[in-house]
Parts: C-alpha cells; structure tokens; sequence
C-alpha cells in the first residue's frame, strides 16, 4: 500500500528509515534539481538535499497539517539553499549555469541560462518553484513565508524582467 506524504512524515517522526527512505524516494530528485539550479554546483546541491533530508529526519513531528508536505520540504530545501549561499565567499567565482546551459546544440538553453543568472535570487526562485516545480503561488507563498499577494506580484515581475533579458539576447 502506498503511503501518503503525511503518514510518512508521521512515520519518520517516530523514527521509521523506511518511511525516510520512501519519502527520498519521491521528493529528492525534485529538491536536487531546485538546489542544483540555484547553485549551479551538483556537489553543493547534493550536500543541500543531505542536509534538508537529515533536517526532515530531526524535525518531522514539528510538521503541521496545516500546510502540504511537499511545500514544507522544499521550505527547509530554500532555506538551506540559502545557507549555502551565505557560506560563499563574494570572491568565490559563479559556478558555470546547469549542464544544459553549456550544451553548444542547444543555443536556446544558453540564453535562457545566462539571462535566469542575471535575476535577483528571489526571482530565480519563484521562476524556478513556479514554472519549474510547478506550485501554484500560494504555495510559493507558504514556502517563501510571505503573503500570496506578494507572490502574485512578485511573479509577475520575475516573469516580466527574465522576458526583457533574454529579448535583449535577440
């Protein structure tokens, strides 16, 4: 029978490994691709996933009903994406955009790349947890903590300035 993402977050607050195992199993490859294309270094997303997934581990009776499981992992998965981010140092070098972006067959994949790189990481993530993700922004909204209405707008923005850099690449 398979389990919901509640009852395995019941299950792993009372310290089941296969509960933790299967809901690996069916979100990490998602968190992976979110922190990859936030860093753009495989080795640091990696270690992001670890963490959020031992975070999950220790923190699981603290989950609420009140917001959907997946919005609630991929909460801890941003902020600890934002850890990672603050432990750079500003002289530390961008790493090159996701692998597709330096496929030379691809030229569409470079510039929507090079023009995401140039969004404020706030745009970054709501392009990336609503286009790409595929939340609806009132879940954005509860995993960024902040009201739909912002999101709304926050969105548009986004949405609006990665249009106007990658016409400027034409």
């Amino acid at each position: 029978m398979e389990r919901t993402d509640r009852e395995l977050l019941a299950r792993i607050a009372a310290g089941d490994r296969d509960a933790m195992q299967r809901l690996h199993s069916r979100y990490g490859d998602r968190l992976f691709r979110f922190a990859v294309s936030r860093l753009r270094a495989h080795d640091e997303a990696e270690d992001v996933v670890q963490e959020t997934m031992i975070a999950i581990w220790r923190n699981a009776s603290a989950y609420r009903s009140g917001s959907s499981p997946s919005t609630w992992l991929f909460g801890i998965c941003r902020n600890k994406v934002g850890d990672a981010l603050r432990r750079r140092k500003p002289t530390d070098p961008l790493p090159p955009g996701p692998p597709s972006a330096t496929d030379p067959a691809d030229p569409s994949a470079v510039e929507f790349w090079e023009a995401f790189s140039r969004l404020t990481d706030e745009q970054q993530e709501l392009i990336l947890l609503v286009f790409h993700q595929g939340f609806s922004q009132q879940e954005v909204a509860e995993i960024m903590q902040v009201p739909v209405g912002t999101i709304k707008s926050r969105t548009f923005y986004a949405r609006r300035q990665l249009q106007a850099l990658l016409a400027e690449g034409d």
